[in-house]
């Protein structure tokens, strides 16, 4: 049986996910604010480059419309982090019981804020290592095939029937039980990475060159404070290695939140820096050298 897929958010990662899904077998449509919305061609620049064409369906319909008309089985969210909890509350309606919203965004504190928006649907959260980028001109570079580990939000669910399915589209694609601790050290390694990239306009491999290496290691020192605080050991133990190896292997990369500065787009930095800042534990401990990284983020935004 076809696997019926609707994405929601068609970056470069959402594009990617759309068509490793399709590649697969899967029925993917793309959502789409136009009332009006022709098919939808993406080329991905792989070994070979193909073009997948797909149906696109619109949100923004009428109140007379009913979600038995347009129904969502599987949703696929891959918005900015910042964008989630508007896009999916502009679907519920679409969406039933027997429903799963898969949210592969970046951050923290996401599924908190849209679990009561999707009722009794299943919520799978996902972390991937993935790398790609989108040309001017629409086109989807892939990086780096990377790896991709899916979990549920209610941490008894077992692997969902469909998880064959992105298994044989999604290079490395695992199902973790204990995801919170896959998002968590993804959240820990960006808090370092994407703000300083972004404040000094540097690739990844940069931050270990001499100017920015000390800075780097304070970044690090402070994430690590403010995991051991929460409890959080082995993530605190293994981040500085982490850092360095994906610093190394993406070393010529520009972090996201170093493209949306630089683009005057709004940046991730509330569901990283801020929320390990003020959610991660009840009582913080001083973490003088990242808040201030998150209020020059904050402000070469606002000011962009």
């Amino acid at each position: 049986m076809t696997q019926r897929w609707h994405v929601l958010g068609v970056g470069a990662i959402g594009g990617l996910f759309a068509c490793r899904l399709q590649g697969a077998g899967a029925d993917v449509t793309l959502l789409t604010r136009d009332s009006a919305a022709p098919p939808r061609q993406l080329i991905l620049k792989d070994r070979p480059t193909r073009t997948h064409t797909f149906a696109q369906q619109s949100i923004a319909t009428s109140d007379a419309k009913t979600a038995a008309d347009r129904p969502i089985e599987r949703l696929l969210v891959c918005t900015k982090a910042w964008a989630a909890e508007d896009a999916i509350r502009s679907v519920a309606p679409d969406l039933s019981e027997g429903s799963t919203v898969v949210l592969l965004c970046n951050g923290m504190g996401l599924a908190e804020s849209v679990a009561p928006l999707i009722r009794q649907a299943t919520l799978i959260l996902g972390s991937t290592t993935s790398g790609c980028r989108r040309t001017p001109e629409g086109e989807l570079i892939l990086s780096g095939e990377g790896n991709t580990q899916l979990g549920a939000f209610d941490q008894s669910m077992p692997p969902p029937i469909w998880l064959p399915d992105w298994q044989r589209g999604v290079p490395d694609c695992l199902w973790e039980p204990d995801i919170r601790s896959v998002l968590l050290a993804k959240v820990a390694l960006n808090a370092v990475i994407n703000p300083l990239t972004a404040i000094h306009g540097v690739s990844n491999g940069d931050l270990f060159a001499p100017l920015l290496r000390e800075i780097t290691a304070q970044s690090i020192e402070e994430v690590q404070r403010l995991l051991l605080a929460a409890g959080e050991a082995e993530i605190a133990a293994t981040l500085p290695h982490r850092v360095r190896a994906v610093c190394e292997m993406t070393a010529s990369n520009h972090s996201s939140m170093r493209v949306d500065m630089e683009s005057g787009k709004r940046t991730e930095i509330d569901a990283i820096v801020g929320w390990l800042l003020t959610a991660l534990v009840a009582d913080p401990p001083a973490t003088p050298h990242l808040r201030a990284l998150y209020d020059a983020v904050q402000k070469r935004s606002h000011d962009s």
